[in-house]
């Protein structure tokens, strides 16, 4: 896995995951483990389902993992659709920002299966 390039084709910042954990080996073992991660999984359940308790929960988790895997795009679309329903009620652009939410992970989840990692 080239963990640059694989950055550089998510809108993610090497750098910055590169100062926080310090290593590429240990980079590339965190990035691998992204796909088990259930956040995203558990946030399509939860919009299908209109629970928004359960959209918060799991896209802040989201937003969070994504913060420290240094996935920036992913993660700014997770926290603007974690505010999006904070409140506990929908912000009227919930659906767009899931939406969103929907196509940084997919840009994530292609990157990592032609990098070999998923």
């Amino acid at each position: 896995m080239n963990s640059k390039n694989f950055y550089e084709s998510i809108g993610g910042s090497y750098e910055d995951v590169m100062q926080r954990l310090g290593n590429e080996s240990l980079i590339e073992r965190f990035v691998k483990m992204f796909p088990s991660d259930e956040s995203y999984a558990n946030l399509c359940k939860a919009m299908d389902a209109k629970d928004w308790g359960e959209v918060f929960g799991a896209s802040h988790t989201l937003k969070g993992i994504c913060a420290n895997l240094s996935f920036k795009n992913l993660y700014e679309a997770a926290s603007v659709l974690t505010e999006d329903v904070r409140s506990g009620t929908p912000a009227a652009s919930v659906q767009d920002d899931f939406n969103k939410v929907c196509a940084e992970y997919k840009i994530v989840m292609d990157a990592l299966k032609s990098e070999g990692a998923a």
